[in-house]
């Protein structure tokens, strides 16, 4: 396998993941769970995405093309990128530490919503001094327990989730926003502690679901839709860790064609 991309952060990953499997390129990502464990501190470097070496020319062709399309900060002159580097790194470095954090960070009240009338806020959100939503908590079947948080970057843009939805009192789907949309979620829905369920999002409507083999985390089941109806799905139908048939369905979810997947 060789390295197409490092990428900045995970929800990019998921994104060049999907892009590329749309050009029918399988692509894997490593390095997320480190990335993870290391908090809001960016790992760049520790996410990569790997293809097959076959692959490799073509999926960097593919990244090299979405990479034009992603805007560029105005370059400074030379002298002066010099000669500020070092200060800015300092400066830089204590007012993130200091200054945003408790400009942006720093809890400075709490509002909600009581749904039902029972004395306990259903929805709550957390404020910044200056405003900013730091944070939503929701409780959705009013049990008087939260089952859905969402946390906000910096800017108070909505980045990630986190969701109970069998409300058993464990998360177990995250979410990664982009541009105030869900762009990919991840849930472990049988409990052992690894995703094997992942859904991509394409402004915010269900594009792909990919049913994850947790031991291996390739797909056995790759499901498109559009507008919510089921259009087709790539099935690894003898477990050996590639996908080889592909179905395609009618209006009303039953099989219309079923075709090996030529590799």
């Amino acid at each position: 396998m060789k390295t197409a991309y490092e990428a900045g952060s995970a929800i990019e990953a998921h994104m060049l993941v999907d892009l590329l499997k749309q050009e029918g390129i399988d692509a894997h990502i490593r390095g997320e769970a480190l990335q993870g464990a290391v908090g809001e501190i960016p790992a760049t470097g520790l996410v990569r995405l790997e293809v097959a070496d076959a692959d490799h020319p073509a999926a960097r062709a593919v990244i090299e093309r979405w990479e034009r399309t992603q805007v560029e900060p105005t370059p400074r002159p030379e002298g002066a990128r010099k000669s500020s580097t070092l200060r800015g790194m300092l400066i830089g470095l204590a007012l993130g530490v200091g200054g945003t954090y408790a400009a942006y960070r720093a809890p400075a009240s709490t509002e909600g919503i009581d749904y039902n009338g029972d004395g306990q806020l259903d929805e709550k959100w957390t404020t910044s001094p200056n405003g900013l939503m730091l944070k939503a908590e929701v409780d959705r079947n009013l049990d008087g327990k939260i089952d859905y948080v969402v946390h906000y970057d910096a800017k108070g843009r909505v980045a990630s989730a986190e969701a109970d939805d069998n409300f058993d009192g464990v998360f177990e789907t995250r979410q990664w926003f982009k541009n105030g949309n869900v762009a990919v979620s991840e849930s472990d829905t049988d409990g052992d502690l690894y995703p094997d369920l992942r859904t991509h999002y394409t402004h915010g409507v269900v594009d792909t679901v990919e049913f994850i083999n947790p031991a291996t985390g390739k797909p056995l089941r790759v499901e498109h839709y559009v507008m919510g109806v089921l259009k087709s799905a790539e099935v690894d139908s003898d477990g050996r860790g590639r996908l080889d048939v592909r179905l395609r369905y009618g209006k009303l979810g039953d099989v219309e064609s079923h075709e090996p997947l030529e590799r």
